[in-house]
């Protein structure tokens, strides 16, 4: 067909979609197969437009991950130039998919430029798509209030151009924003409206989810006459939608499940939201699991089935923790991916277009050396989000023992305090019973105390990581005084360890941050040179080194302990490295000194160690 026949033959089929949208499972694989003829050939308007009916099936049915697949076949069409009627769409739900997925910086990014583009757009669809976006990433940070009015109006700019597509979606993110901002009997009433858009859109899957959501949300508030109705009508909203609805069932067996728990039926509350667990765990990202998996604990809990429980909340919040790694994985390879990518293009455009001539090569050569640039640029800030990535990871796994039993015993608390009040209100308790229960909640209550210091501990020793410091203060300060200030602090009372001091120098220095570093050091020299309070010496020589750019300080501690192995030493400055990880150290001594003397004393630090004869760490930094 020629472009007008592809036109036609694709605003035919938009219509159709639009009159019966439940007919999205059935166009869905002859679409998808077409779209993989126009891809494999030249860049094309017809393609972006294809691309973008396509995704709309694809949210029809709830296939995110296939609607990824179409967006990455067509954005570098995009970015050429090419489908100027849907580019705004396609780029508009490109942001919102790397906001679905967490990927905040290549959203705000593309952000920036659809919303330019469709400023200079005379088509108002397109500013809707525009503000829909912008709604969506202020929702990402969390500035609720802000994210309403865009989503608003985004529906409104739909509504007046009479669009078609799947814009029902946006009152479910409103109802979101809403939930964020406590905001109940708002969250519901946006719920209505988009349950009442998508029975008038012919959009079963749609109401389905919505008025199952919203049945969950009365049934909070002990509607359950209104939830059930509200039930009963999913129930038919989903054999409408047949079988492109597999993928939405669990949302309304989930509020079945709590409809059944509010009944008093625990045993099949619990039964029901496990199997939404299963479909989620097939269907639904990662952190919906999770969500569930909290559901069903609580209800364990509250059945007395404390031991499924616990093992429910450890698979959340192991789930959590590997969504905090799978995110700092993801960005770094689709990142990789796509410079690898463009670098693959660029190469083969260069080799077709200057093939011929001596002067082109030449500033083809010059163009890959750019590119090799910007590529390098590009991978050490990719590092960098790994490393944050790993960061956050041990910070997760240190925070979720603690904060983990912390629940498990205030949830233990709640259902004693309601049974002992219960009884109380019958008059069926007495002196010794009541004493007892008050025991056990007392004993729990120290229990979840000790466990949330532990957690505060974790999160105070993370306060020391920061990198955002201007000029550090100085005084005036005599070294040796400043070194046995912070070995008397940093080491245990009745210590074996024993301090020899050569620094004989009194200048205007950081005191504070040296005085951080020094901490570290010495514990670390405590706790792995000499473990379990063996003797030792630790020697402490400074000395003043005169350079042209000014005066630097050179420090060096020493000590004859164990030393490091060989294979940690090349790691020992990398946060959560440690012989003795979870064993009540989190590994991150001597990341934060390093860190303080490279961002707070403008200088470096360096180890040199040989197992079994101790290590010396030397300490170099200007003070003119």
């Amino acid at each position: 067909m020629d472009a007008d026949a592809c036109r036609s033959w694709l605003a035919a089929e938009s219509r159709a979609y639009a009159d019966d949208p439940c007919s999205a499972q059935d166009r869905l694989a002859p679409t998808q197969a077409l779209f993989e003829r126009v891809v494999s050939g030249d860049p094309s308007d017809f393609g972006v437009e294809l691309a973008w009916y396509l995704t709309d099936l694809c949210g029809e049915l709830w296939r995110s991950e296939q609607i990824e697949a179409v967006l990455d076949a067509v954005m570098s069409w995009v970015e050429a130039g090419f489908g100027e009627r849907a580019a705004v769409p396609v780029m508009s739900l490109r942001c919102r998919m790397h906001l679905r997925f967490g990927r905040l910086e290549p959203a705000l990014v593309l952000l920036d430029r659809l919303t330019r583009r469709a400023a200079a757009s005379p088509r108002a669809v397109d500013q809707a798509h525009a503000a829909r976006a912008l709604g969506g990433a202020m929702s990402m940070q969390r500035q609720f209030a802000t994210a309403i009015v865009a989503m608003r109006e985004a529906i409104s700019l739909f509504r007046a151009c009479g669009d078609r597509g799947r814009w029902v979606d946006i009152y479910a993110s409103i109802s979101v924003a809403h939930r964020n901002l406590g905001q109940r009997a708002e969250e519901q009433q946006v719920l209505r409206e988009g349950l009442a858009i998508a029975i008038e859109q012919r959009r079963w899957i749609s109401a389905c989810n919505t008025g199952s959501s919203l049945a969950e949300e009365l049934l909070g508030d002990g509607r359950e006459e209104e939830a059930t109705l509200l039930l009963h009508e999913a129930e038919t909203h989903l054999r409408l939608a047949g079988a492109g609805g597999e993928r939405i069932a669990k949302e309304l067996f989930a509020a079945q499940a709590a409809l059944a728990w509010r009944r008093g039926d625990a045993p099949a509350a619990i039964a029901l939201m496990q199997r939404v667990v299963e479909d989620s765990r097939r269907f639904s990202m990662r952190r919906q699991v999770v969500h569930r998996l909290k559901q069903v604990a609580r209800w364990q809990q509250l059945s007395g089935e404390s031991d499924a429980a616990i093992a429910t909340l450890q698979e959340a919040h192991a789930l959590e923790l590997e969504d905090t790694r799978e995110s700092s994985r993801m960005d770094s390879a689709t990142e990789l991916q796509r410079i690898e990518v463009a670098h693959a293009q660029q190469l083969q455009a260069r080799a077709e277009a200057h093939a011929s001539e001596l002067a082109d090569k030449a500033a083809a050569l010059q163009q890959a050396l750019d590119l090799q640039r910007q590529m390098q640029a590009e991978l050490i800030e990719r590092s960098k989000l790994a490393t944050l990535g790993h960061l956050l990871a041990g910070v997760a796994h240190e925070m979720n023992t603690p904060l983990g039993s912390a629940l498990t015993v205030l949830s233990t608390v709640t259902e004693l305090n309601a049974g002992l009040v219960d009884r109380l209100t019958e008059g069926t308790v007495s002196r010794r019973h009541f004493t007892t229960e008050l025991e056990r909640c007392q004993e729990s209550a120290e229990l979840a105390r000790r466990n949330v210091e532990q957690a505060l501990a974790l999160v105070q020793s993370y306060q020391h990581i920061d990198a955002r410091h201007a000029q550090e203060p100085t005084r005036r300060a005599g070294l040796p005084c400043l070194i046995r200030a912070a070995w008397q602090r940093a080491l245990s009372p009745g210590t074996a360890l024993e301090l020899r001091c050569d620094a004989a120098l009194e200048h205007e220095l950081p005191a504070e941050a040296l005085t951080e570093v020094l901490l570290q050091l010495f514990q670390n020299v405590e706790r792995h040179a000499y473990p379990g309070g063996r003797a030792g010496v630790v020697e402490v020589v400074a000395q003043l080194e005169p350079r042209a750019d000014g005066d630097h300080l050179r420090l060096s501690v020493t000590d004859a302990g164990r030393g490091i192995p060989a294979d940690l030493l090349p790691r020992v400055f990398d946060p959560y490295v440690s012989t003795q990880f979870g064993r009540g150290r989190s590994g991150l001594g001597l990341f934060v000194a390093q860190v303080t003397v490279i961002q707070r004393l403008r200088g470096r630090i360096t180890v040199d160690s040989t197992p079994g004869q101790g290590c010396r760490f030397d300490i170099e930094f200007p003070i003119g």
